[in-house]
């Protein structure tokens, strides 16, 4: 059975969806079933796995790639709706094949920028409980869950706003959660603000906990820890030290480890975070709890290839940098000590070590 993880920081720019979008890959590469959730009105994860690089085929002209994936695949608010109003899509979901293991599977339920009507009707049955709409959020968890047995990870892609209540549902139906931060100012306050953030939802969402006699939500989310994105590399250095970071951000994650901890105490009174000892046995103890990885910040030639080829960055081969680079470009992911060769066996390492972690859980 599927464990549902959902990623949730509320400072935008942290490198969330790409975290998503490459954990998905690897998972399936690794022998598993994937779904991905894109509940970001954003849509960049969506973008991303349809391999939409360019505003042509981002355009709503009736021919363009975009338009032609909206008619066929069912998008999350499309899957909502359907779900609550007991009226099942005829549309279907978007399927990669893992290029590893044969019959693993990366799947998508699509972004939409019609959340925001729906994130409107949601929060008015909340705010207004009555008999006839208070099993509307347990409809919408079984909604999300209704399919955990066809995958083995859902992943849930959500978006940077502490005050959507579809935000807020997410959280109280996921199995673990992941906060993707990035060594910054603004993203050590946006640790410190979760307390808060989990107090308001807990405080909007408690009538709807499930209890023996009522139909409502689970209430369990577990707290794996933080993933550092998008932190300077050293400069100097092999292929080997490719964890060495620079002395800032080396400081930055240095203070946030103040911050984490200060937050799992808060969610561990509240039965909502796997302990200390548990992280060692998922993820190790280097960084150690609550940092699950430290990821370096890739170069921008590689995540501009990644994306005009339509693929997560761990994806990338030497044919496909040869391919999709730019004019005049050299990006050689196989040259020993060389910058881009550091960048990308950094990043893949990383995600690989997520990925492995994850599937301790199942």
């Amino acid at each position: 059975m599927a464990k549902i993880i959902t990623f949730f920081n509320h400072k935008g720019g942290v490198g969330k969806t790409t975290l998503v979008h490459n954990l998905g890959f690897i998972l399936a590469d690794k022998g598993h079933r994937v779904l991905l959730i894109d509940a970001d009105p954003q849509m960049n994860l969506t973008a991303a796995i349809y391999g939409l690089s360019t505003s042509v085929e981002y355009s709503t002209d009736e021919d363009s790639k975009w338009s032609k994936n909206v008619q066929k695949y069912i998008s999350l608010s499309e899957y909502i709706n359907a779900e609550l109003k007991n009226q099942p899509s005829a549309k279907e979901l978007y399927r990669i094949n893992s290029k590893c293991k044969e019959g693993r599977f990366v799947d998508l339920i699509s972004g939409s920028i019609n959340l925001a009507n729906i994130e409107a009707d949601l929060y008015g049955v909340i705010k207004n409980k009555n008999e006839f709409t208070n099993e509307i959020p347990y409809k919408f968890e079984q909604a999300i869950k209704k399919n955990k047995n066809e995958y083995d990870f859902i992943l849930i892609d959500t978006s940077p706003s502490a005050s959507s209540i579809i935000n807020a549902l997410i959280m109280m139906i996921t199995d673990y959660f992941i906060t993707p931060v990035s060594p910054a100012f603004f993203s050590l306050q946006a640790i410190d603000n979760l307390t808060a953030i989990f107090n308001n939802w807990i405080k909007l969402l408690g009538e709807y906990q499930t209890t023996q006699n009522f139909k409502g939500l689970s209430f369990k989310p577990q707290f794996l820890g933080l993933v550092v994105q998008m932190a300077k590399r050293f400069s100097g250095g092999s292929v080997q030290e490719t964890t060495k970071f620079s002395k800032s951000a080396e400081k930055w994650i240095e203070d946030v480890n103040g911050s984490v901890k200060r937050f799992q105490q808060f969610a561990m009174q509240r039965g909502m975070s796997i302990s200390a000892e548990e992280f060692e046995k998922f993820f190790g103890n280097d960084p150690g709890p609550f940092l699950i990885q430290k990821c370096c910040d890739f170069t921008p030639q590689l995540r501009s290839i990644a994306e005009k080829a339509g693929i997560p960055v761990v994806h990338l081969t030497q044919d496909i940098c040869n391919k999709y680079k730019d004019s005049g470009q050299n990006v050689d992911i196989t040259k020993e000590d060389g910058q881009y060769t550091r960048s990308f066996t950094s990043i893949f390492n990383s995600y690989n070590k997520i990925a492995d972690g994850l599937i301790k859980l199942i």
